[in-house]
Parts: C-alpha cells; structure tokens; sequence
C-alpha cells in the first residue's frame, strides 16, 4: 500500500432505490459492502443499510429484496416479537412487548448478496426498554434465527 493510497477517495454511487451510497472495500472481496441511509416506509423513519456487493453497486434482485422486506415487514415483527420477549425474559420474568412499533426502532438492516444461500440476513432495533443497548434479530432466509441483545 502506498502514500497515495491513504487518500484515496471514496467510492460513492447514488442508486435510484437505495440513495446515496458508499462503498466499503475489504481484503476479501466476498466482504464488500455498500452502507447507506434512507426512508423506510413501513417504520416512516430513515435506516442504515449495509448492502453486501461488489463495486458495482446492489444488484436488482437485492433492491427486491429491500421492497419485499418494507411490504412484509409486518411479518416479519410477528416473527421476531417472541423471541425478543425471551430474551428479555432473561432479565425481566414479566417482559412482554405492547406494541413492538412504539418500543422499538429500527435502525439497520443488513442486505445479503442474493447469490449466496442460505441467505442469511440481520435488522438492528434501538428500544425504549435499554437505551444503551441494540436488539439485533439473525435471520437465515425469512425465518429468524436468533437474537442478540448488545450494548
């Protein structure tokens, strides 16, 4: 790596979904990612997003991903609520989510390469219940996988 390689500007794309993005280069091309903020209608809050791809840019099969994400995000909470109240339960016997949108924040989403399966996939949410913690749900294709409660 030489001097100049220090300076070097960053690869910005502006995608006609995803808004302005960046990319981030790793020594394993198979870790490159872009990272990005925008609206999130389902939430009517802006989110991160960490897209898994080449230099190129997201793909469009990723794009769809991200829509069928918004339109079944609904589902999706449905999905996670139970296993964020275990793992609550583990400090909190009597933890029980009211209503996920008003306890919880989504504030990042993970994008897999779709030619990689099993997909495997992750959203991050801030919630009132631990402000000094994220709850980040695992998701192997649509189904949740586990759940991490860090701070």
């Amino acid at each position: 790596m030489g001097l100049f390689s220090l300076f070097k500007k960053p690869v910005i794309v502006q995608d006609d979904l995803f808004g302005r993005l960046q990319f981030i280069d790793s020594k394993d091309p198979s870790n490159n990612y872009f990272e990005g903020a925008g609206f999130f209608e389902p939430t009517q809050c802006d989110t991160e997003y960490l897209i898994q791809a080449d230099i190129e840019g997201p793909t469009d099969e990723q794009r769809q991903f991200y829509l069928d994400l918004q339109a079944n995000f609904e589902q999706y909470v449905e999905k996670i609520t139970p296993l964020i109240e275990g793992e609550f339960q583990n400090w909190r016997e009597d933890f029980k989510i009211t209503n996920f949108t008003e306890e919880f924040t989504l504030v990042c989403i993970t994008i897999p390469r779709q030619d990689t399966y099993p997909l495997i996939w992750d959203m991050a949410f801030t919630t009132i219940h631990d402000l000094d913690h994220h709850v980040t749900i695992d998701f192997i294709g649509k189904e949740p996988n586990g759940v991490l409660i860090d701070g």
